[in-house]
Formats: C-alpha cells, structure tokens, sequence
C-alpha cells in the first residue's frame, strides 16, 4: 500500500483547508478535488497490479462519481469512485483496490466505490435512477480513457432514445419528495444547505436536467445553451460560492459531513464568515438573512427546471396554443399565465399584479417568463400605482386568495413586487430572529399568517377549527384581518423597539394609503399593536379566575376586534412554531376567547353560568362523599373554598383533596401522588398548614430530589390549611421512583421545620449562566401587574431556564415576607416566564406600594444567576481575521 501518496495527500489537503480557513483560497472545492486526484493518479501510476491487468488485456477506467465528479469536494465530502472494465473483471482488482482505498480509508476519509463492466454501469443505471444521476456527474480521472467514452456514449444513446421520458420524471419526483421530506430551507431558521428546497441539490437538478438535454459539459454551459439568462447565472454563481463556502465552515467546525446547519452551530458560523457586531459578537440574524436569500434564489431555479420538464414530459400534444384570459393582455400556454408581450405592460403596468390575481383564481402559476418579466419592470410600480384604488383593490383580493397549497403571495415576495407595492415590507424580507422560538424568518411568517387565516374559510372535522370557521364567517371586514396578518409584525424592521407599538405606527399609514375607513384604520392598529395580547394573558394569567376574562373584554371592548384578535392570535402562534403552538397553547387561548366574549355579549359577568357549574359539582361531591360525612359538614367545607378551585378542579378531584384534607390531622401536611392518564407526568397534591414558605419549600424539595416542576397551583383550604398541586417530572431512575419520593417527603418534613435545612439547595444554583446566542443576551428582567387581579400582586420573572429556578424565586419572596398563591410557567422567545400571583404575608393583601414592589424587584434579581453570552473560541477567531476581510 502506497502511504507516501496518502501522506502527500493528507499534507496537500491540510494545506489547502488551511488557505481556505485564513480566506485564500477562493476556489477550494475545484483545488481539493484535484488534490484526491493527485493521489489517484499517484497510485495509478505506481500500481503494479494495474499494471499487470493492463498487459493482460483488461484495462480499466477510474471515475469519479457524485459531488467529486462534479468537482465539488467539500471538506468532509464522500469520494465516490467508478472502477470501470469493458467486460471481464479480473480477481487482480481485489489488490489495487486495496492499494487505492485501504490508505484512505485508514486516513478516515469516506470512499464508497463500485467495480463494474461497462453492460453492468448501463444496467444499473436505468434500474436504478440513483445511479443514474451519479452516472451523469461521471468524470474520467485516469486509466483507459476509451473505456470512458464507450461507456458515456452508450450511456447517452440508451438515454435519449430508451429512458428519458421516465428520467425526467424521475427527476421531477424525487425532487418533490426531496421538498416534502426535508423543508422549504428558504422557510427554515435551521436550514438544509444540500437536500432542502433552496438547497445545492436544487442546482444539481437543474444541472442534471440540462446533460440529459443538451449533454452541456460545464455549469458555464447553462447560460450558453440557455437553461439561465446571463442574470441568472451570475446570481447562481454568487449563491454557489456563498453556499459552498458556509457548507465547508460547517464540515470544518462540526469535523464531519454535515448539511444541516443546525440552532448550536450557527454563531460560530456567523463569526468565522465575518459577521460581527462592533462588540465583535456574532451577528447570526444577518448571516441567517443573507443566506436565505441565496437559498432562495436557488429555490427559483429549481422552480425554472421543474417548469421545464413539465414542458418536456408532462404536456400533451395540442396544448402548445395561447389561451386567452379575460385580462386583456394575460394568457395561457401550458397551464402557465404568461404575458402577451411585454409592451403591453408598458401601457398597462397593472397587469404586473393582475397576473397574481388571475393566478390566484385560476389556480395556476405564472411562467418562469412571467417571474422575470415581473421582476425586470419592477420601475414601473410607481406611486401612482400604489395609491390607484383599482389596484389596491386587486390586492386586497390577492390576499384573499393566498393559501398553503397554492403561494400567490410567495411569489409576489420572490419577484419583489410585494415589497415594491408595500415598501415598508421591505424591512421583513429575509429578516431573521435567532432563536429557538421562531421557525420561519419574518417576511415568510407574515405571509404564513395571512395563508392559515384563509385557511379559517374552510370547514374541518376538527372541533377547534370548527370553531375558527365559524369566527371567521362573523367577521364583516376581512381585508382588516387580512392586512394585519400581513403586517402584524412590521415593527420587527427596527429590533431596538418594542415591535407591536412600533409595528402599529409603520402600518397605520399603510391603512391610509390605501384607503380604509377611519374605523377601519382604528381596528386595525389595534389589532396590530396587541396582537400579543390575548396568547400572553392565555398562557402567562390564571384564567380559571373570572377577573382575567373581565380585564381582557375591558382591554379589547368591541366584539369585532375580538373575534379579529382572536383569529390573528391563532394564525400568528400557529405560524411561529412548535414553542408558540400545541394543543395546550390552543385550549387555553379558545377558553379565554371564549369567556371574554361571553362578557362582552352580555355586558357582564357570567355568574349565573359559574354558579350553575359551581352548584352541580358539589351536587356531585355530596352525592361522593354523603356516605363518610353528613351533608352540613361537606357543604361547610365546599363553602370555604376558593370559588376558582371549585370552577377549575372536577368533582373527584375536589372529593380527593377533601379525603387528603381529613387525613391530614395534626401532621404539617399530607401528600398525594397520582400519575396523568397516558402521560409521563406525576400529579402531586399537597394539603398543609397555612405556614409562611410552604410553597416555596416544597419547590425547594423537589429540586434536592431532582423533581423537575412543569405547573402547579395554590389554593387555601379554609383559613388555616393550604393545597398546592403540582405537576411534576418523575424521577429518571423508575425502579427506585417509590423510594425517591419517601425520601423527599422526609426531606419536606426538615424543611418545614427548620428554615436553614434548604441552604444546601440554593448552594447548588448556579452563579452565572452561559448562554448561547447569535446577539447579546436579553437580561434578567422582572414586570409587576397590578392591574389585572383585583385580589393579587402579579409579578413576572424572564430569565434563562436553570435548575432550581422556581425554587430560587420563591425562596426570594419568602425571604420578602411575600407568599405565592399561583404559579405558572410560560415561554417568551428564548426565555422562559415565571408568573407568580402573590400577597403580602404581613397583611394578606395586593403590594401596591413602589417601596415594598421595588424591594420584591431588586430580591428576586439577586437570586438569579448572571447571564452572559457564550463566548467563541478566541483564538479561532483571531485566526480566522483575515477570512473575515477577504470573505
């Protein structure tokens, strides 16, 4: 085995990584592929089995295959390898191929090779259409030349005269499934830079679709043969070189092949390809921006390639003849709309959005013609055009007309015509928030929202969507909706500024230009500048108490606005991702909703109906317990509760936490642990003697013993006794689960006793922590509401999540003679929202006074950890200075 060549390799290639790493080596991927042919050559040529093969009248061809054929060699790329015969192969090929890969291999490079005759190759690839593209990217590297030429020539005759009508199909639908299977990148935070939809994948189809037509030798030929326009080549050059070069960064930082440019490598990323704040942290949300934006335009010329071979393969005979439409000027040839001509838009520059409405009706995409041409004449799309009320008009209809299954708006975003017609909109296009919160970037999300609107026009099985149906059928000014949808987050241009305020002062002329009503105008920049606020109330309130619902109908006053809000709501969480949406998210939000507009209905609080509720569950709780206890005893005790346990809690619920009550007798508390149904949570129910800290105690506890809460609330049983319920993680260790929560009883019963005994579990948060981020780190911040509850002091904490956090808190507003009556957890972007409704323990009331709220403040900062940005490894970046100038 020759491993002089492979040490000659290995130091060529670590050479030339290390060029490209400092910026001097723009064409890295061509030159690295020369390198592994060096090698190839080099062993070759010393092989004394090739050798004997080749005197031996059994000459061979080696040939590249895949990305190494095409001369793209990635950093961690695979070397794929044709070892071609014309007809027998000898058993002498088992000794070269070991002299060829064994060194590689051992070296840890990824080699995957085939040995075949040249009926075999042509066998396999038309059985198998894998090979076949394979086949097309095919690249003689050394041996017997002839024998490659044979083999293409075969190749391309059996192609073209047997096969190309199921190739070009193949290739059409491989490439949806391709999309189906791994995401639009151009929608993605966390993109895939080879198979997804904008992906490098989508240039090698184009590639491939062009060899099989016109057998193009180079990518230069695809402007030559007229595959690309002399523009788009150009910009498909840029993109390359932007993709290639990101895609070599993330094989060198992850020292693997990796294509998916995953949330945790993403800021080092951005710091070795130069993007920087002046504080030199990375800027990830530009990175992300730019990138989108060459993925894009790779997405569109996947879209010119598959319009071709729709024209090649799928279009019968006799459907070549334009089409006229009732848009003068608009026709048909293919099921594509395409221009008559393109003097015709001169004298008529509305038809650069009548197209999009024709095609929104129709059903039917415009031609990659069309695109262009909309895009060329973008001039056109003047002031006068933007204030034309027939032309406002055919918008608000394209709007209406936008859905999932069919983009109208996405196309307008990718010919640029939206944010020349909207130009505030201009500020969203790739604009990226790094986070693990939002999927999608901003223009993408915003046009997401207006789809799932149009989506409410639907009828579904689903109950929950049923009632978006009927919603939406109620609201009389949908373009109101439809505009906000498209606008709601345009505030985002200017991050430094709270986006909904800011968002609603950018749209409010918007309105105007375009001619809504003043009421209208009203609606809609309130509809704008809260649109967060019904999901927050949702999820950051206790809605089972009927003052949160009192405030919300207050806040939004009108029955329009909120059925507008509400529908904006679930299109803006369900558009955001996973962390916004899940069914949880959905039921609270459709609870709310539901109780705000029972207030606003009837212009008052619906008591009759709580009461009624109220009335029959402990009808039913008698009925339950009537046995054990007489009626008077349990109706004294059902009448000492909270009316909002009585209206949150079931019946068998209330029935358990009275036998738990019973029980407790003189002890400090009682516990009671039940498993969800079909769920992996426990449900820990707690009664206890109304001490000062029990609830921050009994989180205290949890966190010793590795019990992580997910929700709890606290209730008073009566004027002595407390009952919190927690939902709580079980332990990870499932065997010994029985004698892990004995010990944390034992634990709570020290605790409770002595209030030093938890010491040991504060020592264990920690002091500071790391966090990742693509921008500064959002600080430590608490908001106190007091206007929400007429009975509690609502405090919110955002912070980055850590162990022990809710104890952390808690302990601090016991230590401020504070006691929590509910807690809740909620998420806010990549931080995480403590809510705590509260009293103070020295009188049992609201904290309203600025001295006392400002103290609560300033303890519950103190007990949190330092938050800091994880820093990159300086020394890398230092190195890699001269890549960020020259890249």
């Amino acid at each position: 085995m020759d491993n002089a060549s492979t040490d000659i390799l290995i130091k060529k290639r670590n050479a030339l990584i290390g060029k490209f790493l400092c910026g001097d080596e723009p064409g890295f991927i061509v030159k690295h592929t020369s390198v592994v042919d060096e090698y190839i050559f080099s062993v070759f040529e010393k092989s004394i089995s090739a050798r004997k093969m080749t005197v031996a009248r059994t000459p061979f061809a080696i040939i590249a295959l895949g990305g190494y054929g095409r001369k793209e060699q990635c950093i961690h790329s695979d070397i794929d390898l044709l070892i071609l015969f014309e007809d027998t192969i000898p058993p002498e090929i088992e000794a070269f191929v070991q002299e060829l890969l064994y060194p590689l291999w051992d070296a840890r490079f990824e080699v995957g090779y085939a040995v075949r005759n040249i009926n075999e190759c042509l066998e396999m690839a038309f059985e198998r259409f894998d090979i076949l593209t394979t086949m097309l990217d095919a690249r003689f590297i050394c041996g017997a030349s002839l024998l490659y030429t044979s083999c293409m020539e075969k190749f391309r005759s059996e192609l073209s005269s047997k096969h190309l009508k199921n190739t070009l199909n193949y290739l059409f639908e491989h490439g949806e499934k391709r999309h189906f299977d791994f995401g639009d990148s151009t929608y993605l935070i966390a993109p895939d830079l080879k198979s997804g939809f904008g992906g490098l994948r989508d240039y090698h189809t184009l590639l491939w679709y062009a060899k099989i037509k016109a057998n193009i030798k180079t990518r230069r030929d695809l402007e030559y043969y007229g595959f690309l326009s002399h523009f788009e080549y150009f910009s498909l050059e840029e993109s390359l070189k932007d993709i290639w070069k990101i895609r070599n960064f993330l094989h060198y930082i992850t020292k693997r092949k990796c294509d998916s440019l995953h949330f945790e490598y993403q800021v080092e990323l951005a710091g070795l390809l130069g993007y920087q704040f002046e504080n030199l942290q990375p800027d990830v949300e530009y990175f992300l921006g730019d990138l989108h934006n060459r993925m894009d335009f790779l997405k569109q010329i996947n879209q010119i390639t598959f319009e071709d071979i729709i024209r090649s393969c799928r279009i019968k005979k006799g459907t070549t003849e334009a089409i006229p439409t009732k848009t003068d000027g608009l026709i048909i040839k293919k099921r594509r709309l395409y221009f008559a001509n393109t003097v015709v838009i001169l004298q008529k520059p509305d038809l650069l959005l009548k197209i999009f409405l024709e095609s929104g009706k129709r059903k039917i995409p415009l031609s990659i013609e069309a695109r262009r041409i909309v895009s060329e004449f973008l001039h056109l799309v003047d002031d006068d055009i933007k204030t034309n009320h027939a032309c406002i008009k055919i918008f608000k209809k394209i709007l209406s007309l936008s859905f999932w299954e069919f983009n109208v708006l996405n196309v307008m975003l990718a010919t640029g015509i939206l944010e020349k017609f909207i130009p505030e909109f201009s500020a969203l296009v790739n604009k990226i928030q790094y986070n693990h919160y939002h999927l999608f970037p901003v223009d993408k999300h915003s046009i997401r929202c207006v789809q799932i609107i149009n989506s409410f026009k639907d009828q579904s099985e689903s109950a929950t969507h049923t009632l978006y149906h009927s919603v939406f059928k109620e609201v009389r000014n949908k373009n109101i909706l439809f505009f906000a949808a498209l606008l709601h987050d345009i505030g985002k241009s200017d991050p430094a500024k709270e986006h909904s305020k800011t968002g609603a002062k950018i749209a409010k002329p918007v309105f105007e230009r375009f001619g809504f009503t003043s009421t209208g105008i009203e609606d809609a920049v309130f509809l704008i500048e809260n649109h967060l606020a019904l999901v927050k109330t949702a999820t950051r309130r206790d809605i089972s108490d009927e003052e949160t619902a009192v405030y919300m109908a207050n806040k939004i006053g009108k029955i329009r606005l909120l059925r507008m809000l509400y529908l904006l709501t679930v299109a803006d969480s369900k558009a955001t991702g996973p962390k916004a949406w899940n069914d949880w998210t959905e039921n609270l939000l459709k609870d709310l909703f539901l109780k705000t507009m029972g207030i606003l209905k009837k212009g008052e609080l619906a008591s009759k109906k709580t009461q009624r509720l109220i009335d029959k569950k402990k009808n039913e709780v008698i009925k339950l317990l009537k046995e054990r206890w007489r009626e008077d005893e349990i109706n004294l005790q059902l009448d000492s509760m909270p009316r909002r346990y009585l209206v949150y809690v079931p019946a068998q619920g209330i029935v358990d936490h009275i036998k738990l009550y019973r029980n407790l007798k003189a002890k400090n508390f009682i516990w009671q642990i039940s498993k969800e149904n079909d769920s992996d949570i426990r449900t820990v129910s707690i009664c206890g003697k109304d001490k000062p800290g029990f609830y921050s105690k009994i989180a205290g506890v949890f966190f010793l013993n590795g019990l992580d809460i997910v929700a709890s609330q606290a209730y008073s049983f009566g004027e002595e006794h407390v009952l919190d319920i927690f939902k709580v993680k079980p332990p990870k260790d499932r065997i010994f689960e029985k004698e892990k929560w004995e010990k944390a009883e034992k634990d709570l019963v020290h605790a409770i006793n002595d209030d030093h005994f938890l010491d040991k579990a504060l020592n264990k948060i920690p002091g500071k922590i790391m966090v990742q981020s693509g921008k500064n780190p959002r600080p430590n911040t608490i908001r106190i509401d007091n206007e929400t509850s007429s009975f509690f002091t609502i405090i919110e904490v955002f912070t980055y999540d850590f162990p022990g956090l809710l104890f952390s808190i808690t302990n601090a507003l016991y230590r401020s003679h504070t006691n929590v009556n509910v807690a809740m957890a909620a998420t806010k972007v990549d931080q995480v929202v403590d809510i705590f409704y509260v009293r103070s323990l020295e009188n049992d009331a609201k904290i309203e006074n600025e001295q006392g709220l400002d103290k609560i403040k300033n303890v519950i900062l103190k007990s949190l950890p330092q938050i800091t940005a994880k820093e990159m490894n300086n020394e890398k970046n230092r190195s890699h200075h001269k890549a960020i100038q020259t890249g």
